[in-house]
């Protein structure tokens, strides 16, 4: 009696090629997105399209690819300090592997009704709290010290801005979540989030960095990824899903 192969052909060749085009993401100016002061990685986006489409342990598997790659971009870095923090498996590839895997659970678990709400209020509260966040020193670069009398980061425009922001997030998704998908995009926000997380809760962990400055970089960088994960992940699902998916 033959015994069944653990993975497809197709599995194979999927895991290859996504791995492939994390390393491309990596090695070249494709992978990132410059939007000054900030620059906004996608190299975790095949990781999570892996996890959706092929399932928890593909994805996995394309994720510790993306974090062997991060392990080798450390060894040639002229950073030390990026060197020291990237080195380490548990920072560079566990937060990696966990991406696939929790974008396919998310995927699954979130596709009806419910994981439309939860798009919605989950977008509606990250970008009101980016807002809130980074008004203080959006308006310190204007010279805007006070509002009304009031320092900014005691004034009621700060919360005013925040919920409009908000309110603004959350009609964008409701209009466009019937030609993304909100299955797809909540498996991306989740993919991200999981990766900036852990990735900075371990650089905290081990000593590489405060908690305040890490809680920053979290605000600064992670959102906005998990914004560009979102709209990527859905038009890349919609072109691809009905040839690969199963």
């Amino acid at each position: 009696m033959r015994s069944r192969a653990l993975f497809s052909t197709r599995q194979i060749a999927f895991a290859g090629v996504l791995g492939a085009v994390t390393v491309v993401l990596g090695s070249t100016p494709m992978g990132f997105i410059q939007i000054p002061p900030i620059s906004i990685t996608i190299m975790h986006i095949p990781t999570i399209i892996a996890g959706v489409l092929q399932g928890p342990v593909i994805g996995g598997i394309v994720g510790a690819m993306f974090g062997a790659f991060s392990m080798y971009q450390a060894q040639t870095s002229v950073n030390p300090l990026e060197k020291a923090i990237f080195s380490n498996p548990l920072i560079a590839v566990l937060p990696r592997v966990l991406i696939g895997v929790v974008a396919h659970y998310v995927f699954h678990m979130l596709k009806g009704r419910t994981g439309k709400t939860v798009l919605v209020l989950v977008s509606s509260g990250l970008v009101g709290y980016t807002g809130y966040a980074l008004v203080p020193a959006a308006t310190a670069r204007l010279g805007l010290w006070s509002t009304f009398g009031n320092p900014v980061e005691t004034s009621p425009i700060r919360i005013v801005l925040a919920l409009a922001l908000a309110l603004l997030a959350g009609f964008i998704v409701h209009r466009t979540e019937e030609r993304l998908g909100h299955g797809p995009a909540l498996a991306a926000a989740a993919g991200s989030l999981t990766n900036t997380a852990l990735v900075l809760g371990l650089i905290v962990a081990f000593g590489f960095m405060p908690a305040e400055l890490a809680l920053a970089v979290g605000v600064m960088n992670g959102i906005p990824e998990a914004v560009v994960a979102i709209i990527l992940t859905g038009l890349v699902y919609r072109a691809v899903a009905r040839y690969v998916e199963g």
